[in-house]
């Protein structure tokens, strides 16, 4: 069942988004080819031992790191979130898809509460997950800027911009105390550079809602 979950759950993202994919922004063939090469440093930002990672990244460290290491705090936010992933199953099944929408947004919170939570049990693997990534995306900005230069590239920089805006609330929610919050603007802001070609291929991409989307999709 939690295949058939995954795939409904991922259509989801495909109904809120899918009329703002229909039409190609007419970017470039250049301006393509700098996103790839673009998302490529970002990939490689994130698959950094030191530098951070990816939301799939963390969720699958985080169950490795269960198989070893006793968290019940962290086991609990965990079941919470497999229990809010099925109630997100049953209101899609039923039809309610906002209500679909919310319990998926509630049980990838309640993932990133246990990444969180399992610090303190291995902090060798979970070195203060929200300043990783954003660090992490930081440095992806930099060498990516670093990358295009002078170039034209008006669509990766419109993004670009977009994820700094993104660092810029992920530290104050940080700053504030909200974690979790921190963390999930970080996993976004990298989730958008990892997926950079297809936010800069199409005109009225909801950034945010595709990144959160396919996050949420993710298996656990």
């Amino acid at each position: 069942m939690d295949k058939r979950m995954t795939i409904a759950l991922a259509a989801l993202t495909l109904v809120a988004v899918g009329a703002c994919n229909q039409d190609p922004t007419g970017a470039g063939t250049n301006e393509l080819v700098l996103a790839q090469n673009a998302q490529s440093i970002a990939d490689s930002v994130a698959a950094t031992p030191g530098g951070g990672t990816t939301c799939e990244g963390w969720l699958r460290r985080l169950l490795d790191t269960l198989r070893t290491t006793d968290d019940p705090e962290a086991r609990a936010f965990l079941e919470q979130a497999r229990a809010n992933r099925d109630s997100a199953w049953a209101a899609f099944q039923a039809g309610d898809t906002a209500a679909a929408r919310a319990y998926r947004r509630t049980a990838f919170r309640d993932v990133l509460s246990a990444v969180i939570e399992i610090f303190p049990n291995a902090p060798e693997i979970f070195p203060n997950a929200p300043e990783r990534t954003g660090l992490a995306v930081d440095n992806a900005i930099d060498r990516i800027e670093k990358f295009l230069g002078g170039r034209d590239a008006p669509r990766i920089r419109a993004v670009l911009a977009h994820v700094k805006e993104l660092r810029v609330e992920a530290d104050q929610a940080f700053v504030g105390g909200d974690k979790v919050t921190a963390l999930a603007l970080n996993l976004r802001a990298m989730q958008i550079l990892h997926r950079l070609v297809e936010h800069i291929r199409y005109a009225n991409h909801d950034h945010d809602a595709t990144a959160d989307g396919e996050m949420e999709a993710v298996g656990y």
